[in-house]
């Protein structure tokens, strides 16, 4: 073998590596995306050690063969981008192109024999497939790293398109069969589609390994039955919601508890209390807009940090979660009832440098006060004083409550 078919050996050696990391992706999460371009870089070495034989001597595939297999390449990995970015592709026209692009390379090589002519042919068919890919993936490249898969995409079409007519520049504008260098213009192939390749897979790589750990990091903190933030990503988010606050500013935390939700489990079955727990969830979500952050921070238990509103009205908000989450009506598995359930509510404001822990456990206090006056109710930290000064056996307690209320604030 020549000294330039061995440095053409490091094409689909590179292909090779990227096709396993392609098939690696894939194997963490399975897309069929990231699973045509595994393929295609897969054929893509196929293509290039084919082509390598050939032209050596050693083994004869046939010439349409190993364009056929440059072709395949082109509209896998065309499809898979598409597919990767749109969610679909426009196979019908993908087909055509592909049938297309055989046919004429298939008759330029029968009819005039290898040459500029059928080389053009191969080249410029590839560019046509690889452009349809870009066309459809054009505006749905939101992040950095995918606008860099984008244009290091556009660059793959574009030498598509140059590379013959650079080899045609080179030659002085009059290449013929007779001048044509078929050995120079395979290393260029090589080398300019190798270094593209190279490229434009790393960048891939990049882009679907960044979208996984983003994928796991948001599952990390988002509660699967309800979609709203687990209890370790409601206090990550709300404790840094409150560290751009000033101490002044008003914050308050809404607590919910599923009234008698074991009695729900124990009666319908537990897939019946996953729905009543997604209900409420639900409705945390619809009213977690603007300066509220919600969470499901137990089995039944939800939390709302609400910012810039005073104490009466967050208990106005919870008050409105109550009285929608009383009017679902849910209905139960192989039967025709539905049947409505009941939440309680405990509201409380943040005093000036209180932690978040501190301000739910007050929220708390105020939950299990609703629990305690009959439940599907709203009662606030007010209503927590109010009722242990009432509780209070004599003037003297009453009187060392409130001093004790006083040191507190102090």
């Amino acid at each position: 073998m020549s000294a330039e078919a061995y440095f053409q050996l490091m094409n689909p050696l590179v292909f090779l590596l990227f096709a396993a990391g392609f098939f690696t992706v894939n194997a963490v999460r399975p897309s069929r995306a990231v699973l045509l371009l595994a393929i295609s870089y897969l054929t893509g070495a196929a293509a290039f050690t084919s082509d390598i034989l050939e032209q050596a001597g050693i083994i004869s595939f046939g010439i349409i063969v190993v364009g056929s297999i440059y072709a395949i390449t082109a509209t896998l990995a065309s499809a898979g981008l598409a597919l990767y970015y749109r969610g679909t592709a426009p196979w019908r026209l993908y087909a055509a192109a592909f049938v297309i692009h055989v046919f004429l390379y298939s008759w330029s090589f029968n009819s005039l024999g290898a040459g500029w002519t059928s080389s053009f042919i191969a080249n410029f068919g590839c560019g046509i497939i690889f452009t349809i890919g870009l066309v459809a993936i054009r505006g749905h490249t939101p992040r950095k790293i995918d606008k860099l898969v984008f244009w290091l995409y556009a660059i793959s079409c574009f030498q598509g398109f140059a590379r013959p007519l650079v080899m045609l520049y080179a030659s002085g504008g009059s290449l013929s069969p007779e001048n044509f260098d078929q050995a120079l213009f395979i290393v260029m192939l090589h080398f300019v589609v190798g270094a593209c390749a190279v490229m434009l897979g790393m960048a891939l790589l990049v882009a679907c390994s960044t979208e996984i750990i983003e994928d796991l990091r948001v599952s990390s903190v988002t509660d699967r039955l309800s979609g709203i933030y687990n209890r370790r990503g409601f206090e990550d988010v709300a404790e840094a919601a409150l560290r751009n606050r000033r101490d002044n500013d008003f914050a308050a935390v809404i607590l919910a508890d599923i009234d008698h939700f074991k009695k729900v489990n124990d009666t319908h079955g537990h897939a019946y209390g996953d729905m009543v727990i997604a209900e409420l969830g639900a409705l945390f979500t619809e009213y977690a807009d603007r300066d509220r952050i919600a969470g499901r921070i137990g089995g039944e238990e939800f939390a709302m940090l609400v910012m810039g509103e005073p104490l009466h009205a967050a208990k106005e908000l919870a008050e409105a979660l109550r009285g929608d989450f009383a009017e679902i009506n849910i209905d139960a598995a192989n039967t025709d009832d539905a049947d409505n359930f009941t939440a309680s509510f405990g509201v409380a404001l943040r005093q000036p440098g209180e932690s978040l822990l501190s301000l739910i456990a007050r929220a708390d206090e105020a939950l299990y006060l609703s629990k305690a006056l009959g439940r599907n109710r709203v009662s606030c930290e007010t209503d927590v004083q109010v009722e242990k000064l009432r509780s209070a056996a004599s003037a003297h307690q009453r009187r060392q409550y409130r001093d004790g209320l006083s040191a507190a604030r102090a």
